[in-house]
């Protein structure tokens, strides 16, 4: 294999594609590897974990095709601190890869690529495709909702449904976020779990971007990137069931002062409970943090457009502000039932796509 050229911005763009889809450290030695293909005027590359397969292509001037798996993160490395503005030199010789520059040149030790496992595949899968700017949407609104906790699997990934909706939902059982855009969808309602980290790459998209889900694995392309996930098996639980049905109380608020002065108040919360109450009550919203360890205490008065009977209901700081932080308008509403029910947070603005976020309350009294 030999590739006379390549540019080394986008050898670097590629890699980024690729690389988490590398596993930080596994018991098997050639999953740390990328595989290099180089073919006609294309040059692949292709990580996989064996649950998730990535791949990226760049065009290169190749004068010898061939495969080569090289170390992922230290070719990564080099590739990064070269000067993004140049190229470079990519060549096979006894057992290792020289990446050469026009000042200087680097080697890696290599694999041979049949030792590259087999990669998992996306069989008969149905699809929709959106613009970039709706799946960088899903991937900032929803996935940061997703637990970690592994012993609740299902709970790790993002639900999609496709059908004449495209719904994205993610909820780690205190706090829940959901976005649904019209796709006019021909086929039959499908649903899968798709692993949150992999729905986090979306925000990657520059370009249109292809999902499709099957019986066992999503597949996701766009301007040739591939990413084949395996799907979480797991029974999800009924998110709709939490919606609220009904509301009685509704604030308007502007997200950025709201979201400023809840980081504010914030600093003086428990590092235990992280308890921040909403007092609303005419045109105003108190933000009350008292933490009774250390006597600390914090109050911020906000104007808001508030109707509905007066209401004190307290949260976890951290759940409102990551939800105010993930919707993209300038007003946010806030509607309410009581104090011990689900508060549902909703753009102001109304667009084509519907942007929600629920927050489970915390008990004040």
């Amino acid at each position: 294999m030999h590739i006379a050229h390549t540019t080394i911005s986008d050898l670097v763009t590629a890699l980024g594609h690729v690389i988490p889809a590398v596993p930080p450290k596994s018991t098997l030695f050639v999953l740390e590897h990328i595989l290099l293909d180089a073919d006609g005027d294309m040059l692949e590359l292709t990580a996989t974990d064996t649950e998730l397969a990535i791949t990226a292509k760049l065009a290169a001037h190749i004068t010898s095709s061939g495969k080569v798996l090289v170390p992922a993160r230290k070719f990564y490395d080099i590739a990064r601190a070269l000067p993004d503005d140049a190229s470079c030199e990519l060549a096979l010789s006894d057992g290792f890869i020289v990446i050469k520059t026009a000042s200087g040149h680097y080697r890696l030790p290599t694999l041979d690529a049949g030792e590259f496992p087999e990669l998992p595949h996306a069989e008969h899968a149905q699809t929709v495709t959106i613009s970039a700017s709706d799946a960088q949407l899903i991937a900032t609104s929803v996935a940061y909702a997703a637990t970690t906790e592994q012993y609740r699997p299902a709970m790790t990934g993002v639900k999609f449904e496709i059908g004449p909706e495209f719904i994205a939902v993610a909820t780690d059982g205190y706090r829940l976020a959901t976005v649904s855009m019209p796709v006019g969808s021909s086929g039959s309602q499908i649903e899968a779990i798709v692993p949150a980290r992999v729905v986090e790459l979306l925000a990657k998209a520059e370009s249109d971007v292809t999902i499709g889900l099957g019986k066992t694995h999503a597949l996701i392309e766009s301007d040739g990137q591939r990413i084949v996930t395996r799907l979480i098996d797991e029974a999800y639980p009924q998110w709709r069931n939490v919606l609220p049905s009904s509301s009685d109380k509704f604030a308007t608020l502007d997200r950025q002062v709201l979201l400023k002065a809840l980081r504010r108040v914030a600093l003086l919360a428990s590092n235990t409970s992280q308890l921040v109450r909403f007092r609303f009550d005419g045109t105003n919203l108190v933000l009350i943090v008292t933490d009774a360890d250390t006597g600390a205490h914090a109050e911020e008065a906000l104007e808001c457009e508030y109707t509905g009977e007066p209401i004190e209901i307290g949260f976890n700081s951290k759940y409102i502000i990551e939800a105010l932080a993930h919707l993209p308008s300038q007003r946010v509403t806030m509607a309410m039932t009581a104090p011990s029910r689900a508060a549902l947070i909703t753009p102001a603005e109304q667009t084509p796509v519907s942007i929600a976020k629920l927050v489970m309350p915390m008990r004040i009294g």
